[in-house]
């Protein structure tokens, strides 16, 4: 079956693209035009045949398109430390209890931007081991 279909408001040749929904349906014209027709407007149309009988729209296969392979994964298992909060800290980080993991959060509050630029700054927060926990890949600013 042919795509291309006659509008019967102005005559104009279209070429069938996709269901908008139940009642229209997106359409290109000679010129290149994109617009949207009402499906009762439309009448099939033929190369050297002219108009056809009324038929439905076209139902236009489409193939499935595969998501890409991620690199980054979608669930990062390691903290941010810029968005945690004490009580997510002290839940996830192990030796970290809560009146140190507010130290954190009061100690981010207060830098330029509320933020940490980069992980040195921890190393001014005592009683955490934060060689190792760079070291097992636990943490994160971003």
């Amino acid at each position: 079956m042919s795509n291309l279909f006659q509008d019967t408001k102005t005559g104009k040749l279209v070429e069938f693209i996709s269901k908008h929904d139940k009642d229209y349906a997106m359409v290109r014209d000679a010129t290149g035009n994109v617009t949207y027709l009402t499906l009762e407007q439309m009448v099939p149309y033929e190369q050297g045949k002219g108009r056809l009988a009324k038929v439905t729209a076209p139902i236009l296969e489409t193939k499935e398109e595969e998501a890409p392979n991620r690199v980054v994964p979608l669930e990062e298992t390691r903290l941010n430390l810029n968005t945690a909060t004490a009580e997510y800290i002290q839940k996830r980080l192990p030796g970290v209890g809560f009146a140190t993991a507010k130290k954190i959060v009061e100690m981010r509050m207060s830098l330029s931007g509320e933020r940490f630029a980069n992980l040195k700054q921890l190393e001014n927060i005592p009683r955490v081991n934060w060689e190792q926990l760079i070291e097992e890949d636990l943490i994160f600013i971003s």
